[in-house]
């Protein structure tokens, strides 16, 4: 479902960074801004989306939404996050997505990427590091030795006993698996177990929709070749879509659940149970089309191979 048109094209998200650099682990301020029509309300992300929706960004809190009119039927809400980063050079900002609402109907819309530079904590007349001074050196009694080799012996035999409790279970958990299972019988074992799940509430909803994403990912790495498990959405799409045994249709309706797994996972949006079930059910959908389209090029693929001579 989307906006009106109207409502959608006259939206504007904005990124705002409370300082032109940073330093590594300093805190500042991250502002999003969304301007729409009044009609319709602002769902920003949530703080603990996690670096798959802040990027190099990590979001230590929120703050309240704060709501200002225009005139023309505008509006103007924005949110205050207090932030920090750890990366080196520079921080990425990646497009930040906003849920705008009105009227039942639900929209996503986002701000353009930035980056932050990020300055040494090291002063600029620093000419480099320094050596540390020698340590003082105190006598060790005899004793001192004899612990330290019962110590490491006992080590060894520690890493020993456990590498070999490793190698034990890891074998017995590996075996059952030795023979690699049909891609698609397992995503169908799995979407059949979400069936049983009652995604109510918060924490219940964000990890049905991340099972439910990861089935269909882990189906796209090991049975279509796409690296679906380190890609973001419009990444897998557009990779799909350079598939010709996928029809464009499949892809869309992969882009309908993906999109509203999106929404749960990073812009805090809330699922009713009987809506998650209903995309469960798309998602099963999508999966099955996508294991005939597999087929059909097999199939194909065969009926193309010269016959041996």
């Amino acid at each position: 479902m989307g906006l009106p048109a109207q409502a959608q094209t006259a939206s504007r998200i904005e990124a705002r960074v409370s300082a032109d650099s940073v330093k590594i682990g300093e805190r500042f301020t991250l502002t999003l801004v969304a301007e729409h029509a009044a009609d319709a309300s602002a769902i920003f992300p949530a703080a603990d989306a996690g670096s798959d929706l802040f990027g190099d960004l990590r979001a230590v809190e929120r703050g309240p939404v704060q709501t200002r009119q225009l005139s023309g039927g505008r509006q103007v809400d924005s949110v205050a996050y207090e932030v920090a980063t750890f990366a080196l050079d520079t921080a990425r900002v990646p497009i930040l997505p906003v849920r705008l609402a009105a009227e039942g109907d639900t929209a996503v819309a986002g701000s353009f990427p930035q980056v932050v530079p990020v300055v040494s904590v090291v002063g600029p007349g620093a000419e480099g590091l320094r050596a540390p001074a020698l340590l003082a050196a105190f006598p060790r009694p005899v004793w001192w030795w004899g612990v330290l080799v019962l110590v490491g012996a006992a080590l060894v035999a520690g890493l020993a006993y456990g590498w070999w409790r490793w190698r034990e279970e890891g074998d017995a958990a590996v075996a059952p698996v030795e023979e690699a299972d049909d891609p698609y019988d397992v995503a169908t074992a799995r979407l059949q177990r979400l069936e049983q799940r009652n995604p109510s509430g918060r924490e219940a909803c964000t990890a049905f929709y991340v099972d439910l994403t990861e089935t269909l990912r882990v189906y796209l790495a090991h049975r279509v070749g796409i690296r679906a498990l380190e890609r973001t959405t419009p990444e897998v799409l557009a990779a799909l879509r350079d598939r010709p045994e996928v029809d464009e249709t499949i892809t869309q309706r992969l882009q309908t659940v993906l999109e509203q797994a999106d929404l749960v996972k990073f812009a805090d949006a809330q699922s009713p149970p009987e809506e998650s079930q209903s995309v469960l059910q798309d998602a099963q959908g999508v999966l099955d089309s996508l294991e005939a389209a597999q087929r059909r090029a097999e199939s194909r693929s065969s009926e193309d191979e010269p016959a041996p001579a």
